[in-house]
């Protein structure tokens, strides 16, 4: 039997159980170019659910949530999802049922997604089963178990997303993201999620083209969540769902450690401007807003340059920079103060007690990418410069 009609994946899944057919049904997303999954069944039983694209992304994601303890062997080599998973077993000193669980959870997620599709091009063939069969539970029941994530998926598929389209901001709408972002600041939903990452690594991410599944992956979410938060921002135009194409693997690295920046200043909005900047740059920002704490955490951390406000309830930034370049292990780093004010008085205390360099406030990107190059290479002895 071959179907190759528009129709819906649910009611096509319930008449091959009716007619206790065994094979596999494969179900193309009309709305993601690239994407579909393939559905194995005997009858009423799922022997096991997977993409036809992206096996990957998606095992990388679903594993790293469901087992976080484990480790996963690579998947460079990955062919056939079901050996993959039997020959990772058999290196493991775990019991048969906890593989069993595992398949089973790969599965259900992919068979959700199959049937939150509405209507799609399918293609059935007979006789066809994965090697080895792990698992043969009722796939209703276990449609049953995840409604909820059907109707989620459902959902955000209005936006044309599904777990493999790939998200895009465009450098064009990122002042709209950035609005986007004032815009939600203390809210629960900052709170909840897009608090986690700062703006500058959320701007990254988004130019990465990362589909939902890695973007899930990156900041330890589930793909139907990340999917629900940013449906809004796909329908408003600023960002883009892109299909999904698998891209060509680049040569693996060691990550190699980000040159950090500290950041000592009292006003959120200079600490954003500073972590928007500075880590497309690709540095490591650690922001301190209250100066009291600063010694502690700046001995930990071991910046290459201090950037340090004035003008600070407590201690103001004259004492502060006294006091770091008093500190056996701070006192080499080098020290860019930044204030308001422009005077020759000002800047003459602020040699006084040891800084490099001296930014007026408001100062333009370019301007604090400059000062910090410039003190990185070589930390600076005395003089403020210009």
């Amino acid at each position: 039997m071959v179907m190759k009609t528009v129709a819906s994946p649910y009611k096509a899944l319930r008449e091959l159980a009716a007619r206790d057919l065994t094979g596999s049904l494969t179900i193309y997303d009309p709305q993601v170019e690239g994407a579909g999954w393939c559905v194995y069944l005997g009858g009423q039983r799922l022997y096991y659910a997977s993409s036809i694209a992206g096996q990957r992304e998606r095992l990388t994601s679903i594993l790293s949530r469901l087992r976080p303890d484990l480790e996963w062997p690579s998947l460079g080599a990955l062919e056939s999802e079901p050996a993959w998973l039997r020959e990772w077993w058999q290196r493991q000193a775990l019991p048969l049922g906890e593989l069993r669980q595992v398949v089973t959870r790969l599965s259900q997620e992919a068979l959700v997604q199959a049937v939150a599709i509405p209507k799609a091009p399918m293609h059935f063939q007979r006789n066809v089963q994965p090697d080895p069969i792990l698992i043969t539970p009722p796939w209703q029941d276990l449609l049953a178990a995840v409604r909820q994530q059907v109707y989620g998926w459902q959902l955000v598929r209005g936006q044309g997303l599904s777990p493999l389209s790939r998200l895009y901001l465009d450098m064009g709408q990122v002042g709209a993201f950035c609005d986007f972002w004032e815009q939600i600041q203390g809210t629960p939903e900052y709170e909840k999620f897009w608090g986690r990452q700062t703006l500058a690594t959320w701007i990254q991410m988004f130019g990465q083209k990362l589909c939902v599944y890695e973007f899930a992956s990156r900041v330890r979410v589930a793909p139907l969540e990340l999917a629900t938060r940013v449906r809004g921002l796909v329908g408003a135009g600023t960002l883009v769902s892109l299909p999904f194409a698998a891209p060509v693997a680049a040569p693996e690295h060691p990550p190699q450690p980000k040159p950090v920046i500290a950041c000592i200043d009292d006003s959120k909005a200079v600490q954003r401007q500073v972590q928007m900047t500075l880590e497309l740059e690709g540095y490591d920002i650690v922001a301190i807003t209250e100066p009291a704490r600063a010694l502690t955490t700046l001995v930990r951390r071991r910046p290459e340059v201090i950037l340090l406000d004035i003008n600070m309830p407590d201690i103001d930034g004259y004492e502060l920079c006294r006091m770091l370049r008093q500190s056996r292990q701070l006192q080499d780093v080098p020290i860019v103060m930044l204030t308001g004010r422009d005077g020759l008085i000002d800047r003459l205390r602020a040699q006084l007690v040891g800084a490099n360099s001296y930014l007026t406030k408001p100062f333009a990107p370019e301007q604090l990418t400059q000062a910090v190059q410039k003190l990185r290479p070589s930390p600076s002895a005395n003089g403020i410069s210009s």
